[in-house]
């Protein structure tokens, strides 16, 4: 798969929309295929350049898919217009690829290609996820990590920096898995984390002392019902509006075994939730 070494805000993307999904479209596109997106029963296609030339081709030999726009538009615009900045919270600071590192030994310094995926630092969730991480960290030593819907895999990062011995990232969409994989790379960490593209609801049984979970809440709602989440001695759980975290908790708070250690809220809206599960692991 090919990667923007560090996209400009101004760099135009190609974004061809089509209905149906397809795997590991890159053995067709050779050069300026960025990234392959799904999203329910649609897959976009990330490309550097034009791809108008070369499409038809790719649809004739996959009948299950038909082309149903494009869209072209800058980086700066599809990262909602905001600029990637270098982010510090407590002793972790994220760095976005390109931007340069500050040279100090308190921090523990994450790079971060966000390419087309979301997930450099800036969103209210990812942030409260890092000050969780944190709090676990000061008060435990997770070995094994468990983090569903990686995204760039920031999350995943942080806890090896933080400490954990290995780290099993998993995300659905092939864009995120790719790109957790460069960073991985990118950081170093490629031998201590295992990147897998799956669902959550499958890998929940995994073996984890802690679990991550920024998540949409449909997701999350699967999650906390199968046992295997209780199996966790501690998880995050991010990605929730209020009246989701509310659902979440009173879900929770059904289980004699689970304690709520702490609740981060961002501007009213955005809901991060750390807990214990006290069950045979003590």
């Amino acid at each position: 798969m090919k990667y923007l070494k560090g996209m400009r805000p101004d760099d135009l993307l190609y974004i061809y929309e089509l209905a149906g999904t397809v795997v590991r479209p890159e053995r067709h596109f050779q050069k300026s295929l960025i990234a392959h997106w799904r999203e329910g029963d649609s897959t976009f296609l990330f490309f550097s350049g034009p791809a108008e030339r070369e499409l038809p081709a790719f649809l004739a030999g996959h009948p299950g898919l038909s082309w149903v726009r494009t869209h072209e538009m800058t980086y700066r615009d599809w990262q909602a217009g905001g600029e990637l900045e270098t982010l510090a919270i407590d002793r972790l600071r994220i760095v976005p690829l390109g931007r340069p590192v500050p040279a100090d030994d308190r921090h523990l310094t994450i790079i971060i290609d966000p390419g087309v995926v979301f997930g450099s630092g800036q969103h209210p969730t990812t942030r409260d996820s890092l000050r969780a991480l944190l709090q676990v960290y000061e008060e435990a030593a997770p070995a094994r990590v468990l983090d569903l819907g990686s995204g760039t895999g920031i999350l995943a990062l942080a806890a090896l920096k933080l400490g954990a011995r290995e780290v099993l990232a998993v995300d659905w969409n092939p864009a995120c898995v790719a790109n957790t994989r460069r960073n991985a790379a990118l950081n170093g960490y490629s031998e201590r984390l295992r990147i897998v593209e799956g669902g959550a609801e499958t890998y929940i049984v995994e073996p984890a002392d802690l679990l991550l979970a920024n998540l949409h809440f449909a997701v999350v709602e699967d999650l906390v019902q199968a046992p295997a989440f209780y199996e966790k001695p501690w998880v995050i759980v991010s990605g929730l509006l209020r009246s989701e975290a509310r659902a979440v908790k009173a879900r929770l708070g059904q289980q004699p075994s689970f304690t709520l250690v702490r609740e981060w809220e961002t501007d009213g809206t955005w809901f991060t939730l750390l807990g214990r599960n006290r069950g045979p692991h003590g």
